[in-house]
């Protein structure tokens, strides 16, 4: 498992990490180590709508035991069929199961569509980011962090 406490101190090392690469130029890099705070903050956020107290589950065996301790929560338990549903990077499914995606789309819908798109694999992409696009984007992601937290 990966504790919400470990979860929290993640989050605000990516994102203070996100600030020393801009600070360096480092843009695209910021942006990529910053999305990760995002997809943290969805993680730890998953972990309080179903309540998975000991953290987030790393494996089959993680997961089966929540399952089984949710079978009195009918409507929870039948929710996240697969760990493969959560132990994802994909922004868009985060957000659909860390129930905040309403509120996350009406209020910050500007701030979503810039980073909905991130995606790990930009690191395995050369790419030239003008500082203002990141800034665009570090910043969205801490102000969608800040609200899901």
């Amino acid at each position: 498992m990966i504790s919400k406490k470990i979860l929290r101190e993640l989050i605000e090392q990516k994102l203070s990490d996100a600030d020393i690469l801009i600070a360096n130029r480092r843009y695209a890099s910021a942006i990529y180590i910053s999305g990760y705070a995002l997809e943290l903050a969805l993680k730890l956020k998953i972990c309080k709508i179903f309540k998975f107290a000991q953290g987030f589950p790393e494996n089959k065996t993680e997961f089966i035991f929540y399952q089984n301790s949710l079978k009195s929560q009918p409507l929870l338990a039948g929710t996240i069929t697969q760990i493969k549903e959560i132990k994802s990077h994909d922004l868009n499914k985060l957000l659909f199961y860390s129930g905040v995606e309403v509120q996350i789309k009406l209020n910050f819908l500007t701030e979503w569509n810039l980073v909905a798109g991130w995606d790990p694999e930009m690191r395995y992409k050369i790419q030239k980011v003008p500082k203002r696009e990141a800034l665009k984007k570090v910043t969205a992601i801490k102000i969608i962090v800040q609200n899901i937290l």
